[in-house]
């Protein structure tokens, strides 16, 4: 552990009033996993409270997971709604969760991250029961569409917020490891969500929603316990202009185009999958399921042995290889022809993705000047959101226009697209500063 002391200045002449001394920071409580325990894992021993925020990240997952992703599934198959209105859906409620992670990172370097991670969690539980109440007594599609699409925006105050917390917590060196712990929150929270709704399956839909509104309150009762990482003095209000400052940053408008492509391809493993493994594959709601708990498991299993890996490779060179490797997978999902064969092909697009996610969490920070992590956090999340916006829209057209396996071969160009785009991005721009264990 590093030392946290430092001597103190000699005392001020006594005809000068000395200046009141700053309270000593307490020393930082540092966690990792016991060799003896996994020996394959090594990461860096990491800030407690960036385990702390993982276990946030694992509730807010799970509560979501027993019922959001299931939601295209149980309107089109069980109300007969069709896939291009649930397309359209999707894409205004990404569009909500694009514009407000954009905001919600401005919002937090200027009131502080703690008070907009928790608000928005607290609101987003009670939108939970709010839809779970809609499903229940038969409302319209325009007033659970509504409520999905809120929901949607108050998604969007949770990831900017949280990687900005993340960053401040953790060294450059540690921010890999710190942004896979996080996402193995997340992750274990896909294992428990689609577990519980298989378990649930015979049970009435709306019902599982009042299970999770209350279960992910518990959320903002453990962000209460990080305290604020916000810069001592942030800068005034931003005004417009400023806020489209990082146009003027060109590899991190490279890096934004890369992703956005990656993340137009990303997302139809969380939209367009559930709905074509139903209508097309012929899949039920727990074989669906099974779907997600294998995306999930893996994450589990083999993010955190896979830091070693990604600083062995480097950022730049992992998001190329990554959005290749999506390529493959998604392009094979236009092969699958029943539950194992799209099993197959979500565990390749799940090792894509254990290696990308916290190359680009890590990178973006890194990017970033110190005063505006959360900004550039959240302009990354609107880039991410409106891919993800217009990414179901274009699904759901390919789909029903050219046909439910051919969608997959042209939605796959995306990774090559993207994959070039990093390829193109500056080399110099790695996240992690050179060192003998770290390439770019």
């Amino acid at each position: 552990m590093r030392a946290t002391d430092t001597c103190p200045d000699a005392a001020p002449p006594v005809h000068v009033a000395a200046a009141p001394q700053k309270r000593a920071a307490a020393p930082v409580r540092r966690v990792t996993i016991p060799a003896g325990v996994a020996p394959v894992i090594q990461i860096p021993a990491m800030d407690v409270r960036i385990w702390l925020l993982a276990a946030v990240r694992f509730v807010v997952t799970a509560g979501f997971a027993v019922v959001m992703p299931f939601l295209a599934m149980h309107l089109v198959v069980d109300r007969g709604i069709s896939v291009l209105r649930i397309g359209g859906l999707w894409a205004m409620s990404s569009a909500g969760c694009a514009a407000m992670q954009w905001v919600a990172g401005h919002l937090a370097d200027r009131v502080g991250r703690r008070p907009v991670l928790v608000a928005g969690m607290i609101v987003r539980s009670a939108n939970l029961a709010l839809l779970g109440y809609a499903l229940g007594h038969g409302a319209s599609f325009g007033v659970i569409g509504l409520l999905t699409i809120i929901n949607g925006a108050l998604r969007g105050f949770y990831d900017p917020v949280a990687w900005a917390v993340v960053a401040s917590l953790a060294s450059r060196e540690e921010r890999v490891a710190a942004f896979s712990l996080h996402r193995v929150g997340s992750s274990l929270g896909w294992v428990a969500g689609p577990l519980v709704a298989t378990l649930a399956a015979s049970a009435d839909f709306s019902l599982l929603f009042y299970v999770c509104a209350p279960f992910t309150l518990l959320a903002p009762v453990l962000a209460m316990f990080i305290p604020e990482t916000r810069p001592e003095k942030p800068r005034q209000t931003p005004s417009f202009f400023d806020m489209l400052a990082f146009a003027g940053d060109p590899v991190f408008l490279r890096f934004l185009f890369a992703s956005f492509a990656y993340f137009m391809l990303q997302t139809q493993m969380y939209h367009m999958m559930s709905v074509f493994a139903a209508k097309y594959v012929g899949l039920g709601r727990a074989q669906v399921g099974t779907l997600f708990t294998l995306n999930a498991i893996l994450v589990v299993m083999l993010q955190l042995p896979a830091v070693q890996w990604i600083r062995k490779l480097g950022t730049a060179k992992t998001l190329v290889f990554g959005s290749l490797g999506y390529t493959v997978a998604f392009a094979a999902c236009g092969l699958a022809f029943n539950h194992a064969s799209l099993l197959a092909c979500v565990g390749l697009i799940t090792l894509c993705e254990i290696m990308t996610a916290p190359a680009q969490q890590a990178r973006v920070t890194a990017l970033a000047p110190p005063d505006k992590v959360a900004r550039y956090t959240g302009i990354f999340g609107l880039f991410q959101g409106a891919a993800q916006t217009i990414g179901p829209v274009l699904g759901v057209f390919l789909l029903e226009t050219i046909s439910p396996r051919g969608a997959w071969f042209a939605l796959a160009t995306l990774g090559l697209a993207a994959a070039w785009l990093y390829r193109a991005a500056k080399p110099g721009s790695t996240t992690l500063p050179p060192s003998g264990a770290l390439r770019p």
